[in-house]
C-alpha cells in the first residue's frame, strides 16, 4: 500500500515538474493582450508637428515640448513623422473625442483617439526621427490602455511600434518620466 502511494506521489511530482517547466505556456491567457499587427508606410518628411490633440486646456503639444526626440549623440530636437493607424479590431469601445496619450524615452508620443460613432480608435504617433527607420513598412503591437494616471491625460500603458529591422519604440503612460529623464510637469502630471 505504501508502495503504491509513493509511486503515485513520484508521478504527481513529475508531472508537475513537465507542466510548469520554464518554457511551458499552456494557461497563459492570450485574450489579455492585444497583439494583431497593423502596417502602416512611414514618410521621410520630418517637421516639427504640432497635434491637433487635447483635452480641456491641455494639449498633446505640451506633451510633445516636455518630452523631446532624443538622438543617438544625445541631443535633444522635435523633428518627427506622424503615422496613423486605425484600429480595426480593438476590444475596447473609445468615445469620439476621448484621448489616451503615451510617451517613450526616446521622445515619442503616441495618442490613442476614439473617433466618430461606428469608426475605429485612431493610433497616431509622433515619431523621432531615426536613422536607421528612414522609410519602409512598421508594425504596431500589444496596444493596452489604462484608465487611472497621476497625469492629466488617460495612459496608454503599452504599445510597440516595429521598425524595419526590427528596431522597437516601446510606448508607456507617462507617469514614468519625460525623455529628458524628469517628472512632467503640472498641470500635464501631479
Amino acid at each position: 500500500m505504501k508502495s503504491i502511494g509513493l509511486g503515485l506521489l513520484h508521478l504527481t511530482l513529475l508531472t508537475m515538474l513537465i507542466a510548469c517547466g520554464k518554457e511551458n505556456e499552456s494557461g497563459k491567457k492570450d485574450s489579455w493582450n492585444y497583439n494583431n499587427p497593423y502596417t502602416s508606410p512611414y514618410g521621410v518628411n520630418y517637421t516639427n508637428i504640432n497635434s491637433p490633440y487635447s483635452y480641456g486646456n491641455l494639449k498633446v503639444a505640451d506633451v510633445m515640448n516636455q518630452n523631446p526626440c532624443r538622438s543617438s549623440t544625445g541631443q535633444f530636437n522635435n523633428q518627427r513623422i506622424q503615422i496613423q493607424i486605425p484600429l480595426t479590431q480593438f476590444p475596447t469601445v473609445i468615445p469620439a473625442g476621448d484621448i489616451y496619450v503615451g510617451v517613450t524615452s526616446y521622445g515619442d508620443v503616441a495618442v490613442l483617439a476614439g473617433q466618430a460613432t461606428g469608426q475605429p480608435p485612431l493610433f497616431v504617433g509622433y515619431m523621432c526621427q531615426r536613422s536607421f527607420a528612414p522609410n519602409g513598412q512598421g508594425q504596431l503591437l500589444g496596444v493596452k490602455i489604462g484608465s487611472y494616471s497621476r497625469c492629466s491625460f488617460k495612459p496608454i500603458t503599452a504599445a510597440t511600434v516595429m521598425f524595419p529591422g526590427g528596431a522597437t519604440a516601446e510606448f508607456r503612460w507617462m507617469d514614468g518620466g519625460s525623455s529628458q529623464g524628469t517628472r512632467f510637469p503640472a498641470p500635464l502630471c501631479l
